[in-house]
């Protein structure tokens, strides 16, 4: 497997805007791939000096615009997070970067898989590094006899891609198939699908030509996450956590929360972080436990937290606990989102 990275893109637009001092990042996987760009960079235009910016990153949510601008940049760009909008804050522009990997095997794997299973149709979905496969693997299944349905984007979405926290173009297929198709090796896109939709999910790995059931799995974090919801319904003080992420700073949806809680007679304190941490929120004695509006997975995948760190669908469900009503375990699926 190789990644390939947009670098016409970027050699345009540096020539463009005349740039000297370029930016990048992109996520942990792709970090090797970006050096192998900025040296491209470098040597394509002779003067100019580029920044790999190696913070984590975790989706066009999470971009780098005051950062780069601080380090005086005249140009960044966001590697890998593939949407359909070409430009984040004033400097950084998103470049594609996709997987070149084959889906063939894999995909006849699932259709005798999905054939046993009594599936007619299936919505077929993938994230970033893999939309170019959308359509050939569409195409394998439908030769099949398996009809495909590929939801329509929205936002910053293509058609039939999902984020970590955004599952519109399945969502609103969940009524017209027999069950959800990732195609990819991401769990953790797989489980945010099988839990924003509620139907039955599988993972086509292309790495290892595995087709992955994702019910228990995903069934396992939903448990946690009714467990957190009621551990949190006996907690005094709670800390509202703002996320200091430039696509994840959501002050109003935060004090509404604080305003909800205080109307219930619970003291809560608003606190404001980059990356939220358990050890962060150790140091934080006296809180009970924490309601982070910020990425919604973190309270999802949070494994290593000691008190309950609640999503903001997860806080609402605390709100119509502690007001008298019971959670429902449906209750990504009504949000549509995580």
């Amino acid at each position: 497997m190789t990644v390939k990275i947009d670098e016409n893109r970027m050699h345009e637009l540096v020539e463009k805007h005349k740039a000297k001092k370029i930016v990048l990042n992109a996520p942990d996987g792709l970090l090797s791939s970006v050096r192998i760009s900025a040296k491209s960079l470098e040597k394509s235009h002779p003067g100019t000096h580029t920044i790999i910016l190696a913070d984590a990153t975790y989706g066009s949510c999470d971009t780098v615009d005051g950062d780069a601008q601080m380090l005086g940049a005249d140009i960044a760009f966001h590697v890998g997070h593939n949407v359909t909008v070409p430009k984040f804050g004033k400097i950084t522009y998103a470049i594609d970067a996709f997987d070149d990997v084959s889906f063939k095997q894999v995909a006849q794997i699932a259709i005798e898989d999905f054939k046993k299973r009594g599936f007619k149709t299936v919505c077929l979905v993938t994230y970033a590094q893999h939309l170019q496969n959308l359509n050939e693997v569409s195409e394998i299944f439908e030769g099949a006899g398996i009809n495909t349905l590929i939801g329509k984007g929205l936002g910053q979405l293509h058609d039939g891609q999902i984020f970590g926290c955004e599952f519109y173009p399945a969502f609103n297929m969940r009524d017209k198939v027999d069950a959800m198709v990732l195609m990819g090796s991401s769990a953790f896109h797989g489980i945010g699908l099988r839990l924003s939709t509620g139907m039955p999910t599988f993972m086509l790995d292309p790495y290892s030509n595995e087709v992955v059931d994702l019910e228990t799995v995903a069934d396992e974090r939903l448990k946690k996450a009714i467990l957190s919801i009621y551990k949190a319904r006996d907690a005094e003080n709670f800390g509202v956590i703002i996320g200091l992420k430039e696509g994840q700073i959501m002050v109003d949806q935060s004090l509404k929360i604080m305003e909800k809680l205080e109307s219930l007679g619970k003291k809560v304190q608003l606190i404001a972080l980059r990356e939220i941490t358990s050890a962060r929120l150790e140091e934080l004695s006296g809180i009970e436990a924490f309601i982070q509006t910020g990425c919604p997975r973190i309270s999802v995948d949070g494994y290593t937290f000691s008190k309950p760190v609640l999503s903001v669908p997860q806080a609402e469900e605390l709100i119509r606990l502690l007001s008298g009503k019971t959670v429902e375990a449906d209750f990504f699926v009504r949000k549509n989102w995580l």
